[in-house]
């Protein structure tokens, strides 16, 4: 297993930067998304330069909300940097986890997964992503389905069939973790996007946050909005390693818009024991100039 972050905070003892950066790193070695999507070496190769470059503790092996959906026959529309600007659901059952972990869009992310654990996972974490359960279900079964089911989660009034397909949402997001597991990642990151958010949701990927405790790794959970404290203390009793979202009360974590690297000045004080996790509430932009980005990491850690 590559070094996880909990073993990079105990053996530092300052804190941990963390930015979540994934298009920014393609920008910088001028690889496209098609071109990332075709060509697992280089675009492990650009993330891994992009880890360099920046200092970081940590490094994306991916990042995109849309990967699980696409790979078992979701159809959504993205632009040119592979962002998601719509998507149709798929009106098909959803795989069974090995055809799901075999699919040519899964292959791909392990193999980018693989090399970055062979060229950095010595010396920083690679961090397995997965997409939220508010997500996926948004992903896998559009807005109003995904509504319809986590009410009646909420109200303990599931459906048999409604539990099933959640039962088995929950198995793929499981598959996926065990592959980056195995691959030897340092952690997973829990990638949600979706609101609202519910704590009867989260406990239904317990079995999840079982495998990343059994693999030794840290459970990331990020968040692009504001998480409700109910979610937060299900996460937190599920095991979370860190909880990262706008206005996060963990105090192990100093939580980062994005879009603001460049104004924070990185001088909070140091709390007592293994330092912060100090990290972006998503993706750092594209468009980020690299040298506000560099220049952080360097304050942070003079």
């Amino acid at each position: 297993m590559g070094v996880s972050l909990q073993a990079l905070a105990a053996k530092r003892g300052g804190d941990l930067f963390v930015p979540l950066i994934f298009r920014l790193a393609l920008r910088l070695e001028q690889v496209n998304w098609d071109e990332a999507l075709e060509d697992a070496p280089l675009a492990a190769h650009a993330l891994a330069s992009a880890q360099k470059l920046f200092g970081t503790d940590a490094c994306v092996n991916w990042f995109d909300t849309g990967l699980e959906a696409e790979a078992a026959g979701a159809d959504l529309a993205r632009d040119s940097l592979g962002e998601i600007s719509a998507g149709a659901v798929a009106q098909v059952d959803l795989p069974d986890p090995g055809a799901f972990i075999a699919t040519p869009a899964i292959a791909h992310v392990l193999a980018v997964t693989r090399q970055l654990c062979e060229t950095i996972g010595e010396h920083a974490c690679v961090l397995g992503c997965l997409t939220g359960p508010a997500t996926l279900l948004r992903r896998f079964f559009g807005s109003p389905s995904a509504k319809r089911l986590v009410t009646g989660l909420d109200a303990g009034k599931l459906g048999t069939t409604d539990g099933r397909q959640l039962d088995k949402v929950a198995s793929l997001s499981m598959a996926l973790a065990r592959a980056y597991c195995e691959l030897g990642v340092g952690g997973l990151a829990l990638l949600e996007e979706a609101v609202p958010q519910s704590p009867a949701l989260a406990g239904a990927f317990d079995s999840l946050f079982n495998l990343a405790s059994y693999y030794g790794v840290p459970i990331v959970v990020v968040s692009r909005a504001s998480m409700s404290s109910a979610v937060c203390d299900m996460y937190a009793k599920l095991g979370a390693g860190y909880i990262v979202a706008p206005g996060s009360q963990d105090s192990r974590v100093e939580a980062i818009a994005p879009g603001t690297l460049s104004e924070m000045k990185a001088s909070m004080p140091h709390p007592k024991g293994a330092g912060r996790l100090v990290a972006t509430t998503w993706e750092v932009p594209a468009d980020t100039a690299p040298e506000s980005l560099a220049d952080f990491g360097a304050r942070l850690k003079r």
